[in-house]
């Protein structure tokens, strides 16, 4: 047996090809399955099944068109109301894989439909293809789909699917989950590619909490926002995703053309790195970089996917990369590109270095700026500047009365990634008074 894990950094989504003998499986492919078909093609690999742990939230999966090009049935829950055509799955159900022997074990709690995959070789358990179940250092978050069953529901089957069916392992066997550290679908999640049924009983902090009732409650609080795409992306892959293989090149526009869909209010995304952003940027233009691994999870809190958008970039290849990292999560209706350069009554935010934040004040030097910081609350907790304010960004838009127009705001957070994207959110909210510190404080 082997196990290739094939790994998207900015939605930290790990997905596998499990090969036994000349046959394999893929569980939990992402939307560009080039990948899979050209590994699978490289070791004279058939492709037997296509095994989805559950509708994924945090992205758009690829599985519908890798049946497609591979002619592999997609196999997953019985729980899933999914309408594409698929074979349902059970608890209990086997298959026969080479010489391997897949059993599906139903684990309800993340979803109310998550499946994990138990491999077996020579009659053993080996190792356990776990989703959104059981991370290294941490499980799944019990409130991506509360629409269908709600949050303590979920928690309480997630306990159930953890301490009833998965912690009854041997403590050997390996655990491959289909997310890392990053990742909005859990809240401490390891960057260990994998990890053991062993290791996460001793050190895995939702796994100490063996009372029913406590692991509810630490289930339920404190989560983390999730981008309003999530829900979005569930409906998405239960019906399938368009195949992104037919989707054409992301097109050069005209400056005329880059203007009119200004008018019909289309999203204007700048994708550059925010000093660039910075000396020049379209009014109304939103800054998430391309560069940054996270560019499509700030994407998927910021950007409006029921409307067209137009990418403001350095170059074509930048424009390619931010159509694939887009169509990760679903994003499909893009425009098209204007390149930078040939912008017209173009804006400026001031940035800062760090040795002028605390010197900064606005042009008649009367009123030092407020200095708000968007890093989490608890990266806030751990360390920051006396006197500043800090709403974490995904909370930036609904706090943002908080302050006048005409306030000056210097914006901080830990590099000046997600600074310089709450800079021109505030901006396009109607704030002037901005500067952006690059590089970050912290």
């Amino acid at each position: 047996m082997h196990i290739e894990r094939f790994f998207v950094s900015g939605l930290a989504h790990a997905s596998y090809v499990v090969a036994s003998g000349l046959e394999a499986v893929v569980v939990d492919p992402e939307r560009n399955v080039d990948g899979y078909l050209a590994y699978l093609a490289k070791n004279g690999l058939k492709l037997r099944y296509i095994f989805l742990t559950h509708p994924h939230a945090d992205f758009v999966a690829g599985h519908t068109e890798l049946s497609a090009r591979s002619g592999a049935p997609i196999l997953l829950s019985e729980a899933a109301p999914a309408t594409f055509p698929h074979g349902d799955l059970k608890d209990g159900d086997r298959f026969t894989v080479g010489s391997l022997e897949i059993e599906i074990i139903t684990t309800p709690g993340h979803s109310p439909d998550s499946i994990c995959l138990c491999l077996f070789e020579s009659g053993a358990p080996v190792a356990l293809l776990s989703g959104d179940t059981l991370f290294a250092g941490d499980v799944g978050r019990p409130d991506l789909r509360d629409l269908e069953a709600g949050t303590r529901e979920l928690a309480a089957m997630l306990y159930d699917s953890l301490f009833h069916k998965l912690l009854r392992l041997p403590p050997e066997v390996r655990v491959y989950p289909a997310h890392g550290a990053g990742s909005l679908c859990g809240r401490q999640i390891s960057s260990a590619p994998f990890t053991t049924i062993g290791e996460e009983v001793a050190a895995n902090w939702a796994l100490q909490l063996n009372d029913r009732a406590r692991f509810v409650e630490a289930m339920v609080a404190n989560l983390p926002e999730c981008p309003p795409y999530f829900a979005r992306s569930v409906a998405i892959n239960l019906r399938g995703a368009p195949f992104l293989s037919d989707r054409p090149k992301v097109a050069r526009l005209q400056l005329s053309e880059f203007k009119m869909l200004e008018q019909k209010g289309a999203t204007i995304l700048d994708v550059r790195s925010p000093a660039l952003f910075g000396q020049a940027h379209a009014a109304g233009s939103v800054n998430i970089g391309v560069a940054n691994p996270s560019f499509s999870v700030w994407s998927g809190f910021f950007v409006n996917p029921d409307l067209p958008i137009a990418l403001v970039v350095e170059d074509e290849e930048q424009a390619q990369r931010a159509q694939l990292e887009l169509a990760r999560i679903g994003f499909d209706d893009i425009a098209g590109f204007l390149v930078a350069e040939n912008l017209q009554q173009t804006l400026r935010i001031t940035q800062l270095g760090v040795r002028d934040l605390l010197a900064a004040s606005d042009a008649d030097g009367l009123q030092r700026p407020i200095i708000l910081d968007v890093r989490s609350a608890q990266e806030y907790c751990q360390d920051r500047l006396e006197g500043t304010v800090n709403i974490p960004l995904p909370s930036l838009l609904r706090r943002i009365g908080e302050f006048s127009r005409n306030t000056p705001l210097t914006v901080v957070c830990a590099s000046g990634y997600r600074s310089s994207i709450a800079a021109s959110l505030l901006e396009s909210e109607g704030f002037t008074r901005l500067s952006n510190v690059l590089g970050g404080v912290f």
